[in-house]
């Protein structure tokens, strides 16, 4: 990467629409988070300066919605109503950055106004920190209000208040507990008022509710001469004010400490990082997503291994275990389903990747029940999925990752024996002979050949490349093939090398792999529309950044890291980690497969980010 790919992220909107179009978040380490976009703006029900997680990491609510700055009677705020965007403050936005912090910097003639974003780690508090030059007048900030669940757009709820001289105390008649408005110079002035017809564009386009009013319960007040600084929290964690320079200094030192294989991500790999109780876990998402299986054990090497975190990696690989059922590790923590057949295996490769850095025997012993519970309960047919006599599993419908489903109907069913499900098995079955090793455990390695020699009848001969599934044959050109290839001694190399060819061809794009081959006539190259449009396309088409993982390991794997492949994996990812695609400073869940492949989903996806940086690191 050169110099210039590492700087902090600068954008100067020449019109809204560009603007809106990039998006920040910062997190609080315990599942909330603020967010919008370039330019202050909010274009999803989401977005909000105050999400708190009432329970974290998850139940999170929306309190502030934004902070509407005037300025010498100039209106600094961007509100989207019917037909028109009012007021226009994008208009005297003269510098966006991100580094690491969203930072806003106005002109208002020869005033500049300069705003900074930042949470309080560990708390649900967030706090704007304000930096005038030249100011003369006064300057007025409007609070704008909600209480509801992050999740959909709704009617307002009843506020109460306690004004305070800087401040104020609100109530919701809903269970989102008490919000402080607190700031550390400008005097509160009660005066409520509604405002009617916010427009969510973003969710507009996704099919989903889109309008609503926000509850402004009056307006922060500051007479300005010459410079000055200052500071409002919005808080449900504390009722003071916080010394506003004093936490901003530790948070910019926090995040400097963090270690990252890229400098870019470091911040995006941290924000998915929460405490839950007393362990840890890893939000899948932003914005919507909570802390799942599947996710969580993908993303552990390179969120957490690859930045040196081996004690949080460990709390998490142990979270897990702790709610392990029967061998089955949950899909949905936060909804408590155990609907899936890959995430126990990921799991235990997981578990294998962080001893085989840490060298942490301890916590190995610690874990090795639940891993033999994984191997006892694959070991099985049950009603969802089991092995069969050739060693192979074979799984219901809409059980691996590709689970979209339309009206209750499985888009990608994938039922039978499932070709990157049984190469994490003879993945897992490796990895516990090694592990058993290391604990001076007995074990078996017959069930591991079993499997190595009943896999090559996933071998297509006319495509040259993997069925998706057998037992029926599945001939779909998917990318669940470059997970396979990607072990080292499932398959012969010339098969890997095939089949690295194929999903290079069909599949490989500047942002991932597509989910299906374009040949296939029922390949969907845009990922966009209502719920049931987008689930249709999910993995259909669509591209996930979180496969170049995979096909990195593949990649370098049959060319025995040469310079030369090292140098083709590193431009493989070179556009995932340009500053302005999907959400700013961090990788979008997904992006249309058709070009200008446009990002969708989640604007910040934990796999995403995760693999990324994972597979960064063996470039070097």
């Amino acid at each position: 990467m050169t110099d210039e790919s590492i700087r902090p992220q600068i954008l100067s909107p020449q019109s809204y629409i560009e603007g809106a179009s990039r998006e920040w978040l910062v997190a609080n380490g315990i599942g909330g988070y603020a967010s919008a976009t370039a330019v202050g703006s909010n274009t999803r029900s989401y977005h909000g300066l105050l999400v708190a997680a009432l329970q974290p990491p998850v139940d999170r609510w929306l309190w502030l919605s934004s902070l509407d700055e005037e300025v010498g009677g100039v209106s600094l705020a961007n509100h989207q109503y019917p037909g028109t965007i009012h007021p226009q403050g994008f208009r005297h936005l003269l510098q966006f950055r991100l580094d690491p912090f969203p930072r806003f910097v106005y002109g208002v003639g020869d005033c500049r106004i300069e705003k900074t974003v930042f949470m309080i780690h560990g708390q649900n508090t967030t706090v704007i920190c304000y930096s005038i030059r030249g100011g003369r007048g006064s300057m007025r900030i409007v609070p704008l209000l909600h209480s509801r669940s992050f999740h959909s757009a709704s009617g307002l709820p009843k506020i109460d208040q306690e004004p305070r001289e800087k401040g104020t105390l609100l109530h919701s008649s809903r269970k989102a507990g008490d919000l402080a408005l607190l700031s550390d110079a400008a005097n509160f002035v009660p005066q409520e008022t509604v405002y009617y017809n916010f427009e969510y564009e973003e969710e507009r386009r996704r099919g989903l509710a889109w309008t609503e009013n926000l509850f402004a319960p009056g307006f922060f007040h500051l007479d300005i001469s010459g410079d000055v600084s200052f500071g409002i929290a919005a808080s449900i964690d504390r009722k003071s004010m916080p010394n506003a320079s004093v936490e901003l200094k530790k948070a910019n030192e926090r995040l400097d400490a963090l270690h990252s294989p890229h400098p870019c991500l470091a911040a995006a790999a941290d924000s998915f990082v929460v405490k839950r109780g007393e362990g840890s876990s890893i939000i899948a998402g932003y914005h919507w997503f909570d802390d799942w299986g599947r996710d969580t054990m993908i993303s552990i090497p390179g969120l957490l291994l690859a930045t040196g975190r081996f004690a949080e990696a460990k709390a998490v690989l142990e979270s897990f275990a702790a709610v392990m059922k029967g061998g089955v590790l949950p899909n949905d923590l936060g909804a408590n389903s155990y609907n899936t057949v890959d995430a126990s295996l990921w799991f235990v490769r997981a578990v294998f990747s962080y001893y085989d850095t840490s060298r942490d025997l301890n916590a190995l012993a610690g874990l090795w029940p639940s891993l033999l519970q994984v191997v006892a309960r694959y070991s099985r047919r049950e009603k969802d999925f089991g092995m069969d006599e050739d060693g192979l599993i074979s799984s219901g419908p809409a059980l691996t990752w590709m689970d979209a489903r339309v009206d209750g109907r499985p888009v990608t069913s994938r039922e039978g024996k499932c070709c990157e499900i049984n190469a994490l098995w003879y993945c897992a079955l490796r990895n516990m002979q090694h592990l058993a090793e290391a604990l001076g455990e007995p074990w078996d390695p017959s069930l591991a050949e079993r499997v190595k020699r009943s896999y090559p009848r996933f071998w297509n001969g006319d495509e040259k490349c993997l069925f998706d599934v057998i037992d029926p044959a599945d001939p779909s050109i998917r990318p669940n093939q470059i997970i396979a290839a990607a072990v080292p001694d499932l398959l012969p190399i010339s098969m890997r090398r095939s089949i690295l060819e194929t999903v290079t061809r069909d599949l490989l794009t500047p942002f991932g792999l597509r989910t299906l081959s374009p040949r296939d006539p029922r390949y969907v190259g845009r990922y966009e529309g209502g719920p049931g449009q987008r689930d249709g396309a999910y993995h259909q088409g669509t591209v996930w950044p979180w496969l170049m993982g995979p096909y990195v390991d593949t990649l370098l794997s049959v060319n025995s890291f040469s310079q030369e492949s090292r140098s083709q994996a590193r431009a493989a990812l070179r556009p995932l980690l340009e500053p302005n695609t999907g959400g700013l400073g961090t990788i979008a869940e997904v992006f249309d497969g058709d070009e200008p492949r446009r990002p969708g989903g989640c604007v910040s996806q934990a796999w995403s980010v995760a693999e990324v940086l994972r597979a960064w690191t063996k470039t070097k």
